[in-house]
């Protein structure tokens, strides 16, 4: 808090934040819960917090107690946002008679809402007093204690329960009263149903047809006959459906396992030409590399050409000052003669002898050197003669490299479209001639399906047909029945003797009626069941045959969608072909340069040098990466492993890579060998 910048109230803004269902008062030492609303004013920050301020405060500091203000989840800014703070009741003041409001802070420092005052008291008995009205529409206002509201509340409660059971037991009496009639009249329907199967059975009793009835039953019966034989022709072209579709689904099942193997083999492809591209890749960088290093090696010979020519100037050089030097030993050894013979003085003798002395020096030191010379020399030319020899090695093996690689990449790209080609025919024409073989069965079920169509709309007609005749039937039927009802219910009323003889004579037709009806309707609804079956299963050959036709077309257009592919893959093929095409003519342009003569080396043989001992021919060597500079003398073989360590090295196939080599695709490179 000490960190908060003291900011007067006149300069606060207190509609921000609006502090809500604030008491007058609250206990002292028991949990005390803030509600707020944020404003689309204010931006919420996690380091806000709402305070506890006693009425009076001047600055952010005066604050009694204090809760962070928690960031609201999902907050969207510029929206009003709820929250909830609980202040523990060991943290909130005591009873001591002060006025205390909550006041939101932010970060800054800065108050930004404030509640209205209250206080922390204790309760007292009065609280715990209420006033209400008189229920005696009496306008006197009533002092009672909550305990008491509690308990005439209670009473008022209990008295509702009793009514309330009272209740349930009237409507437990008036359920059985109903139960027992439901009781008394399932009785009456039982009684009822006996009557009913004993005329029913006095109805079977009877057994005579008249001889018309007798022919339509045989009518019918013919016609029955007919429409099983119909029916079962109908199920077994039906079967015969089903096992055709059943087999073009086998057939689709295997040309869907053909068009899975032929993804994976275009799939091999790809990886395959992929594999192709990178190894292209690598070969093209392997061939710059190797492009650098002779240009490296051209520019060492041509270093070392220069070296030579400046040898041989050094040399001419001091062959000069040695012939100078000579010249003048004879002239000194002249002059030593020519005093010997004309002055005899032996300080001039001395004299002579010291300075015959100090020329000799000179001239033995100067043999030295040129001793020294011609040993560095020598040197010099086998260190060159060694270059030479790698530069050719070099070359020699580049250029077999070059050859093994454009032949190696012909070969591989003509095998693989060759195979490409052969798998992409084999498979468009298997594809083309089941999709006709498809087409045909196709038209074939087509014809079927109309036939079979056709003879269930004639079956169908004579089925309600025969249904129209049932219903007239039946309608007679109960015109007789009700006739009949009639007479029985005047010969009870009349004669028991006289409505027996009629019950004997009457009833035999009407019952033989009864038969013949029972006997049609039953032949009906099995006719009827059996067509509805029937239809049910051509219904379903037909979704078979629309499933199939929808199958077709999904495997033409997966035809046509690789016939796009493998175009598209023929083009790639043409377009690596111009490729390889121009890489070999690359080749063999690089092949036809002519190559850099050996300088000769013999002339520099056989003559010492003093050279070494002049600065301006020191050759320091320089790393053509980092540009680091090597004193002359130092190490080949570290210099080359310090060049070496600049550049990335394949952990499978040893090659190297220029230091700005693209890390995925050397490490794709380095993934391709197994």
């Amino acid at each position: 808090m000490a960190s908060f910048q003291e900011v007067p109230l006149q300069t606060s803004n207190f509609a921000h934040v609006i502090f809500q269902n604030v008491a007058k008062s609250y206990l002292p030492n028991a949990h005390l819960e803030c509600h707020y609303t944020l404003t689309p004013y204010i931006h919420p920050h996690p380091k806000d917090w709402v305070g506890i301020f006693k009425v009076g405060w001047s600055t952010a500091r005066d604050y009694y107690t204090f809760l962070w203000s928690p960031m609201p989840e999902h907050y969207v800014e510029g929206s009003t946002v709820n929250c909830v703070l609980a202040f523990q009741g060991y943290y909130l003041p005591n009873d001591d008679g002060e006025f205390y409001q909550f006041c939101y802070v932010t970060h800054k420092g800065e108050i930004r809402g404030a509640s209205t005052p209250f206080q922390f008291r204790a309760s007292s008995p009065v609280e715990e007093l209420l006033t209400m009205e008189d229920e005696g529409n009496s306008d006197m206002l009533v002092v009672t204690t909550k305990a008491g509201l509690l308990e005439l509340k209670i009473e008022k409660t209990m008295k509702e329960k009793e009514e309330l059971l009272k209740l349930i037991a009237v409507l437990e009496k008036e359920t059985a009263e109903l139960r027992e009639q439901v009781g008394k009249m399932e009785r009456e329907l039982n009684h009822e149903k006996e009557r009913c199967d004993q005329l029913q059975a006095e109805q079977k009793g009877l057994t005579e047809v008249t001889q018309s009835l007798k022919m339509e039953n045989e009518e019918f019966k013919k016609r029955f006959s007919d429409a099983t034989s119909k029916a079962l022709q109908l199920e077994e072209d039906i079967v015969s459906v089903t096992h055709k579709a059943i087999e073009k689904e086998t057939e689709l099942d295997s040309l869907k396992d053909k068009l899975r193997k032929a993804q994976h083999e275009r799939e091999q492809l790809e990886c395959q030409l992929k594999t192709e591209k990178d190894e292209k890749e690598l070969y093209k960088v392997h061939l710059k590399n190797t492009e650098i290093e002779n240009t490296k090696l051209m520019s060492e010979v041509q270093t070392l050409k220069n070296l030579d020519g400046n040898k041989e100037s050094v040399i001419t050089h001091f062959k000069e000052e040695i012939g100078r030097l000579q010249l003048c030993l004879a002239e000194k050894e002249n002059l030593q003669r020519t005093f010997l013979l004309t002055t005899s003085s032996k300080e001039d003798t001395f004299f002579l002898k010291e300075q015959l002395r100090k020329a000799e020096e000179q001239v033995q030191a100067t043999r030295q050197e040129v001793v020294f010379l011609a040993k560095e020399l020598s040197d010099a030319v086998n260190v060159r003669d060694r270059t030479m020899a790698d530069l050719h090695t070099a070359r020699l093996e580049n250029e077999k490299v070059k050859k093994q690689l454009a032949d190696a990449v012909a070969e591989l790209k003509l095998n693989a479209m060759k195979k490409d080609q052969d798998k992409t025919d084999t498979l468009e024409h298997e594809l083309r001639r089941e999709v006709e073989d498809l087409k045909l069965r196709l038209q074939m079920a087509a014809d079927h399906y109309k036939e079979k169509f056709k003879e269930c709309q004639r079956l169908q007609k004579q089925i309600n047909k025969l249904s129209d005749q049932s219903a007239n039937n039946n309608n007679v039927f109960t015109k007789k029945m009700g006739n009949q009802q009639k007479v029985n219910d005047a010969s009870v009323n009349t004669d028991p003797a006289t409505s027996a003889s009629t019950v004997d004579v009457k009833p035999s037709p009407s019952a033989a009626e009864t038969d013949f009806d029972i006997v049609t309707k039953g032949q009906v609804c099995e006719m009827t069941k059996e067509i509805a079956d029937k239809t049910e299963k051509y219904n379903k050959c037909k979704q078979l045959l629309q499933d199939e036709k929808a199958k077709c077309n999904k495997y033409a257009d997966e035809l046509a969608k690789m016939e796009l592919k493998w175009k598209e893959q023929v083009k790639i093929a043409e377009n690596v072909k111009f490729e390889l095409a121009e890489v070999q003519d690359n080749y063999k342009e690089d092949e036809n340069v002519p190559t850099a003569p050996d300088p000769p080396s013999q002339h520099l043989r056989g003559h010492g040098t003093g050279f070494c001992f002049d600065s301006s021919f020191d050759v320091h060597k320089k790393c053509p990466l980092c540009e680091l500079m090597f004193p002359p003398n130092y190490d080949q073989s570290k210099f080359e492993e310090h060049v070496e360590s600049h550049w990335k090295v394949c952990p499978m196939c040893s090659e190297q890579f220029p230091p700005d080599y693209d890390q995925q695709v050397f490490e794709r490179v380095a993934e391709c060998f197994p």
